[in-house]
């Protein structure tokens, strides 16, 4: 998969833009605050519809405008090209594909798949265990619709129960049959979460190794509410006992104290837990080749995920940046880059930001 170009009215800082990208690497440089991350943003916007940046998306349109038009051209190893066009107004968004309106944000997602790592994704072990999950739940999510369907159920159910919890009088059989709801949409998360992250265990030390040169042993620790196999015959009776356990102080607490929503994972570095003890360096590898991972667990090329790196070169030694540039350049299909400074190496593609507009330069 690729996107083949790119166009923005009113968004952010642009005017009007529009770009035709390589297909291999591509490289945006110039000077901070010139509107480098605003491209890569829209290029994932179109994935989601979501920003890595902001929850607010009325600022996604330019100051002084009512409304933001990203429209972005991909192919995905066939004749026929598909364009992904979002509409943002403070009425709302407006999304289609090939001009036909669609309503569920999970058939976008589900069709453009991009990879990045911006600079605050250095935290990621550090930060709250609610990014972790958020992570974790849409990494999963891109290839997996039944996991999208089971957590959105999940995430309905406990709504409900956490509802049921505010109230003066509580049903305990209807707090009885939200809990069972529960423990059988945890069941089928946790079984996907489990064999996701053991995917990500066979990559991840090699995706490391790539970038670091070192035979370093990297691997992530899935912390579950019940650690069993989710064949287990006891999974629901254990997790029913905890949350029997725990009713009492779901009630004092108004709410679902425990659940598969609160799990998370950590990763070690040759035993050491990253996140406590490791120096910054060793979390932003960590996290890189945490990201980078995913691009092998997509087996149809077709669907193999863009990359995007924003800022990633800075923070990087002149040995770690040649390791990366050059991992990139061999093993992965589109890639975006931010920079300050052009990338002049192999066949990357180096594009000009500047006074909003983007001069592509010939290599």
């Amino acid at each position: 998969m690729i996107i083949k170009n790119l166009k923005l009215l009113n968004y952010r800082n642009y005017k009007k833009l529009t770009i035709d990208f390589n297909n291999k690497i591509n490289v945006f440089y110039g000077r901070n605050g010139v509107g480098k991350t605003n491209i890569v943003e829209a290029i994932y916007y179109l994935s989601l519809t979501k920003s890595f940046r902001t929850n607010n998306e009325l600022e996604l349109i330019k100051i002084n405008e009512k409304e933001s038009l990203i429209q972005g051209r991909f192919n995905f190893n066939s004749l026929i090209d598909k364009e992904i066009e979002i509409y943002l107004s403070k009425e709302g968004k407006k999304i289609s594909i090939n001009n036909e309106r669609i309503n569920k944000i999970s058939d976008l997602a589900s069709l453009i798949n991009i990879i990045y790592f911006i600079p605050k994704d250095v935290l990621l072990l550090k930060d709250s265990p609610k990014n972790r999950r958020k992570f974790l739940d849409i990494s999963i999510s891109r290839i997996n619709k039944e996991y999208l369907l089971n957590f959105s159920l999940y995430s309905k159910v406990l709504k409900d129960r956490n509802n049921l919890l505010k109230e003066e009088v509580i049903n305990k059989d209807l707090l009885d049959i939200y809990t069972s709801k529960l423990i059988e949409y945890s069941e089928k998360i946790y079984k996907v979460r489990k064999e996701y992250i053991d995917e990500l265990n066979k990559v991840i030390s090699k995706v490391y190794f790539n970038i670091s040169k070192k035979e370093d042993s990297l691997k992530i620790i899935y912390i579950p509410l019940i650690d069993k196999n989710s064949g287990n015959k006891n999974y629901y009776e254990e997790l029913y006992q905890k949350y029997k356990n725990n009713e009492e102080n779901d009630i004092k607490s108004k709410r679902t104290t425990i659940g598969i929503h609160l799990e998370d994972f950590y990763i070690t570095l040759n035993n050491k837990n990253v996140g406590s003890y490791g120096s910054q360096g060793e979390n932003r590898l960590s996290v890189l080749s945490l990201k980078l991972s995913q691009y092998y667990l997509v087996k149809e090329e077709k669907n193999k995920p863009i990359i995007i790196l924003d800022d990633v070169l800075s923070e990087l030694d002149e040995i770690h940046k040649n390791n990366l540039l050059n991992y990139l350049n061999n093993e992965f299909n589109q890639v975006f880059i931010t920079s300050t400074t052009p990338i002049n190496y192999f066949n990357f593609k180096n594009y000009l930001i500047k006074d909003q507009e983007c001069y592509k330069e010939v290599n």
